[in-house]
């Protein structure tokens, strides 16, 4: 009897191999969970630690971010200045909303920080601020969308 249980134990000990399919007291089958993928720290050291090479930036500052855009196989950088309106500031996913106005029409844009396809922000200006979000300058036209300078 001890030689059957030993037996069944090296069979349940198998993980690469398909999952063991059983019926239940209807009739139906049913397959046992696979253990799910586990990816290794090489794999996703690249994409866990944030870059160190960005300024520090906040909301209110007119920033130029040098943005590479890939169009049809070719490759460049475009320049996207504007005020920045809000940001996301959750680790790794962090984001910035740029908000633009060009003949005009505005524009925004959202910005992954860490994304390889951000080459450079450059912050041109800091701007006196009491909000964390400034979407209220999407109401606001001319001169009643201008922010105080900081000095």
């Amino acid at each position: 009897m001890s030689e059957d249980k030993g037996k069944e134990e090296q069979k349940t000990d198998h993980t690469d191999e398909a999952p063991e399919v059983s019926q239940n007291e209807t009739g139906h089958t049913q397959a046992s969970q696979k253990q799910p993928r586990v990816f290794s720290s090489h794999d996703l050291s690249e994409y866990q630690t944030p870059r160190e090479d960005l300024p520090r930036i906040r909301t209110g500052d007119i920033v130029a971010v040098h943005y590479r855009v890939i169009e049809g196989g070719k490759e460049r950088i475009q320049v996207f200045e504007g005020t920045v309106i809000a940001q996301n500031n959750r680790g790794i996913s962090r984001t910035v909303t740029v908000r633009k106005t060009s003949f005009g029409v505005s524009v925004e844009r959202i910005f992954p920080l860490n994304s390889r396809l951000v080459q450079a922000i450059k912050v041109n200006r800091h701007s006196r601020v009491r909000r964390a979000k400034l979407y209220f300058l999407r109401n606001r036209r001319g001169r009643a969308a201008r922010l105080k300078e900081l000095r």
